[in-house]
């Protein structure tokens, strides 16, 4: 039932954040600007969704992202086993910039990419087979330095967490 709860708050709040993202006034579709507040407009895969274990999870903004602000601390990740037990392990991989759909400019879709992994157990990468993820995107205060920030220097206007499970194999 908690995790009923859960799974319904947190589709809830990336709702409100993909709302209030899509509220701004226009703006350039190719993401050259810097303007309004810096927000979260969609995911891939979505809130709730599974990925492959090789599977980049690829979130899009309504600025283009300072990739020197993402790491696992703005990023972070907190891992479940089967049975919804939290692990004390961290996804290995990689921060990059990508286009958002549309866009035409590099830099709108932040993506973390997990390490491959390399043996027939697939549990030395990135995600393992049987976790769930659940990712949060820190906002608010950039004065404590450890949020997402855009280029201009806004923070990540509210905090976003976005919830995954991830599936045996690679896709």
């Amino acid at each position: 039932m908690i995790r009923s709860v859960n799974a319904r708050l947190l589709s809830l709040l990336l709702m409100v954040a993909v709302v209030t993202g899509c509220s701004g006034g226009g703006g350039d579709p190719t993401g050259a600007g810097v303007g309004g507040n810096f927000v979260v407009l969609g995911t891939e895969p979505l809130n709730n969704g599974r990925l492959y274990l090789n599977d980049p999870i690829a979130i899009d903004f309504s600025n283009p992202v300072d990739l020197t602000s993402a790491d696992l601390n703005s990023v972070s990740f907190q891992v479940f086993d089967v049975n919804g037990n939290p692990l004390q392990e961290q996804p290995v991989g990689s921060f990059a910039l990508t286009r958002s759909p549309g866009d035409e400019a590099v830099g709108r879709r932040l993506q973390f990419v997990p390490t491959f992994p390399s043996n027939n157990s697939y549990d030395n990468g990135g995600f393992r087979p049987g976790r769930t993820y659940l990712v949060s995107l820190v906002g608010g205060d950039r004065r404590n330095g450890v949020v997402l920030r855009d280029i201009g220097g806004r923070a990540l206007l509210a905090p976003v967490p976005h919830g995954l499970a991830a599936t045996q194999g690679c896709g």
